[in-house]
Parts: C-alpha cells; structure tokens; sequence
C-alpha cells in the first residue's frame, strides 16, 4: 500500500478554546512569583515566556492591536537570554506600564489557540533559535524577524532579542499563512508591507522562524515568496527551521525548487535535557534496547517520536527519560501520568527538567500479542474503565473523527459505511498495542506512554471510550470469543455497554491507523522503516476489508 498520490487525513485541527483572562492570570502569576527572588530560575522564566507569547498569538490572530503583547514577550526573550534579570526587570517602571497595558488591552473573552508542537511534543527549546545567529556571520547591521504563527509569536521574539543583543537593530512581526496545509498562502497586512518595504530599502536581512518545515513546507515558501512580492531578493531572506530538512521530500507544488531559492538555516543545536539523561533512544532506537529481536519491532513514524534517553549504564539508578512538554504544556501530561501510576495502572513518573519526567526500569519486558491471557484482558478492560471514570470530558471531536474515518474510507478506497457515536467522552489512552504495555519479571502488567497521545496532534482527540477499546481489540489481534470476553469485563467494570458502538470504532481506528502508517512510509522513503510502515499500513487494511465482505458480522459485532 502507498501513500503517493492520495491526501490522507491523519493530522486534527489541534486549536482549542482558551480564556483571555485565563491566559493573562497564568502569565502574571508566572512573573509575580519571580519578583522576590534573588536570581530567576532558567524554568521559571521560561514558562513565562512561552505563556506571554500564547497571549501575543492570540491578540495578533483576533486583530488586536499586538504591541504590547509583542513588547512584553520580547522583554521575557531577552531576560531568557539572561534569566538572573528578570527578577529585577519585574520591579521596574518599563514592566509596570508594560504590564497595565497588556491587563488593559482589549480581547475577547474566548478564543482559539493550537499548542506549540515543537514546545508541547518535540523538545524544541527556544534557545536553539538564538544560537542560530552564530551560523549568519556576518550579520547585517539591520534585522526583520518574521515568525510563523503559532509558535514563531514565540521564536520571533527569542530570534530578535539575540540579535539585539549582537548590536543589530533588529524588529519583528508575525504572520499566520492560511489555505489547505500543503499550498499555504501569506498576505502582509498595509502596515507590515509598508514596514517590509522599508526596511528592505534600508538594506535589512529577513529571517521567516517557525518549527519545522512539515510535509510540505509551504508556509515557509509562503512568507518567502510574500517577501519577493513585496521587494525583497531571494538572497536576502533566510529561512530558519527546527530541523534540516528533506528538500526532495516537500510535497509543496515544486517544493524543492522553490526552496533553494532561499537561504535555509536548522536551529539543530545540544538537547537542553536532563544531565542524568545520557543515552539516546529516540527515533525508534528504544526499541534496539528495549526488545529483543529486531524483526518483533513495531513500526513507527521516527520523526514524530518524542525525545527519550536513558541514565548512563553505571547510573545506580536506572532510569528512562521522556520529553512531555515544556513549562504547562508538559505539566499537564506529567499530571494525567501520575493519575495512572498512583491508581497502580503504570511506572511512577518523575518530574525532572527542560519538560522532561523520568520513570524507574523496571525488570520485565513489552509485551506481544501471543502473551493474551484472561487476566490480562482482564487488566486491559481496567483500564479502560478507569480513564473512562476519571478522564472524562465534557465534548468530544466526534465530527471531525467522523469526517476523518470517511475521508480516509474513501481514499483508500474502502466501500464502508462508518457512523461513530460518543456516549462516554474521554480523553483516551490512544496506543493500546502489545509493546505500550510491560510485563514485569513480577507477573504485573503496567502500561507505559499513558499521558500523551490522546491530546497530541493527530487523530483521535477527545472522543469516546470505544476507540481505546477497539484499538485494544485491534492491536491485540482478539478473537471473537476473547473480545466478547474483553467488552463483558469492561461493562461489569465501568456500567458502560459498548458493544453497540465499538464495530464503527474498530472501522475508524483500523482506517486512521492504516492511513497514519501510509504516510509515515511516504514521508520515510529510502529508510529500512518504510517496509516495516507499509506492513503495518497492510495489517490494518486486512482489518477493514473483513468489514467490506462482511465477515465483520461474525467476527466484530457481538
């Protein structure tokens, strides 16, 4: 199966409703709490930073007028860079009338904001983005930094204050590029063009900021060519990415070549991790020291793992290390993960620093789809029934996942009809296979990764209960009497009868899967993981074609 020539839906729109006054308390209880202290932590500045600029993106994205918004988030850049000020910068009269003016500005009440992925998901620290600036030397006596919305509100403001503080007369503003993902158009406001035109007859440099570039890198393409629009050379705009890119890869119209027009720059820089986090095992190598045969390794999407390391071999204690998320970001997974473990569902997880946590090895081994017993049906159904009592939402995703599951459908070409129905919204679990799941030498069961996926940026979101349970009855490989068995513990255990949805489930997770699988081996080409992908993308196809010749009946519906 290949992904080449169909547009598949795996990604969900990831914005969400956020409260204005809500935002302006959590950055200000940030920063009241630093005034008092003698030196600013680096963290604690850090989650300041990232909360002012949450509130910049959200005034610039309603029409608001941004200034304060940008000068506040460009005064925390600058005490990033230099974390001991911030206490004192925080007692001056620039701050107070700085602060007056963001607490007086005029937003509406509720608004929509997506998370920072690389902040929220990929251990993209902003920092990287202010050593980019060792890599363009020399540096022109006059700057533009244009950051990508949502996160270049963020790295924009980081980018410029080291600039600055090389004695570049530097200046910013954001943009947000909008049409379908893989051909994004950007238009500059009358005052942003007129300030572009002016800067560039004054001989200024353009940097564009954004993590990234994704599939397509068109939203990079997309401020670069509004530059040349508006007067400014090729060669004078730099586009700087989170990572170095696979050119050949873009699947932008004529990607590449209108890529190597400009100048590009990777903010790839050292990991800002954990000093006890020392071996790295991520991208999929976890598995090489995780599991012991490399033809048992799950397939994965290695660009879009989170970071993981482990203690060095002579550490006395062992331990694995996993990005969650900086400042609140990471918090809030670190929170729902700790929630598991104490209610002795998984490993104790450890807060440690730069969004990382940490969690004990433990002897035992992942677990394989052969090792299905009734007691670990049993376990599985548990913990369904305990997110589904205690990560409880109020609304799901379900039209959007329905959109999805259709979408997808069609492109593959399954002749299926799908119709979800959410009775028990929760923020699920998301990876039910075997190998998310630990045998310890003791004989207990844990499951491993329990906080993250449900709330990341693909599919499902918030939704029904019935996509963890058919994702276990689909990764577990369960026949009908075992997942007959499975769906009675889970009632008895949470009241809840899924039988009567979990059929639309299983369609909807085995073609989102399947359709995650296609283009992860599209977008990994040339790798030894492309066969392993389009394997996996097979086996979940397998799934969907029971259903397409009715088989489905005897085997998924009870």
């Amino acid at each position: 199966m290949s992904a080449r020539g169909l547009n598949l839906l795996v990604f969900r729109e990831g914005r969400r409703i956020i409260s204005a006054s809500a935002l302006r308390f959590g950055l200000f209880r940030h920063l009241s709490s630093l005034i008092n202290t003698d030196s600013a932590p680096h963290e604690p500045a850090l989650n300041a930073l990232l909360r002012a600029g949450e509130l910049e993106c959200a005034a610039a994205d309603v029409g608001a007028d941004p200034h304060p918004f940008q000068a506040l988030t460009g005064l925390l850049a600058e005490s990033l860079l230099d974390p001991c000020r911030l206490p004192h910068l925080l007692v001056t009269i620039e701050y107070t009338d700085l602060r007056t003016s963001v607490e007086q500005a005029l937003l509406p009440e509720l608004f929509t904001l997506s998370a920072p992925e690389g902040f929220a998901y990929y251990g993209l620290h902003p920092l990287a983005y202010a050593r980019v600036l060792e890599k363009l030397t020399p540096l022109r006596p006059r700057l533009v930094v244009i950051g990508i919305r949502t996160i270049g509100a963020t790295l924009s403001a980081v980018c410029c204050a080291a600039a600055q503080k090389c004695g570049v007369q530097a200046a910013r503003f954001t943009v947000r590029p909008s049409g379908h993902p893989y051909d994004r158009r950007t238009k500059f406001s009358p005052e942003q063009a007129e300030f572009v035109q002016r800067e560039a007859s004054a001989g200024a440099d353009f940097l564009i900021v954004d993590e990234g570039p994704g599939l397509s890198g068109s939203s990079f393409l997309s401020v670069g060519e509004a530059l040349v629009r508006a007067g400014v050379a090729h060669e004078r705009t730099t586009l700087v990415t989170s990572h170095e890119p696979n050119v050949e890869a873009l699947c932008a119209s004529g990607g590449a070549q209108r890529w190597r027009q400009f100048r590009s720059i990777a903010a790839d820089s050292p990991a800002c991790k954990p000093e006890e986090a020392q071996i790295w095992i991520g991208s999929g190598e976890w598995r090489r020291y995780l599991l012991s045969r490399q033809a048992c390794w799950p397939a994965s999407w290695l660009t879009f793992e989170r970071p993981k390391y482990l203690s060095a071999d002579d550490a006395a204690d062992a331990r694995l290390f996993k990005f969650l998320g900086l400042g609140h970001y990471g918090e809030q997974v670190f929170e729902r993960e700790a929630q598991v473990a104490a209610a002795g569902f998984a490993p104790p997880p450890r807060m440690e620093h730069h969004g990382y946590a940490s969690y004990p090895l433990i002897e035992g081994h992942p677990m394989r789809a052969e090792e299905l017993s009734e007691s670990v049906l049993a376990r599985i159904a548990s913990y369904c029934a305990f997110r589904a009592q205690h990560f409880g939402a109020e609304a799901s995703q379900v039209d959007s996942l329905q959109q999805m599951a259709e979408h997808n459908l069609k492109e593959l070409r399954f002749e299926i009809p799908v119709k979800l129905q959410v009775e028990r919204p929760v923020l699920v679990d998301a990876r039910m296979a075997p190998h998310e799941w630990l045998l310890t030498s003791s004989g207990q069961v844990l499951k491993t990764d329990s906080g993250s996926h449900g709330d990341d940026h693909f599919f499902p979101g918030v939704t029904d209960i019935a996509w963890d349970l058919a994702g276990a009855i689909v990764e577990w490989k369960m026949e009908h009497a075992q997942a007959e068995l499975f769906l009675g513990m889970y009632h008895r255990a949470s009241g809840d009868a899924a039988v009567s949805r979990i059929g639309e489930f299983i369609k909807a997770y085995a073609v989102f899967r399947c359709a995650y699988c296609m283009m992860a081996a599209n977008a990994m080409q040339g790798t030894e993981e492309q066969a392993r992908l389009e394997q996996t993308a097979a086996d979940y196809g397998t799934v969907l074609e029971r259903f397409h010749s009715c088989q489905a009946q005897d085997i998924f519906k009870f």
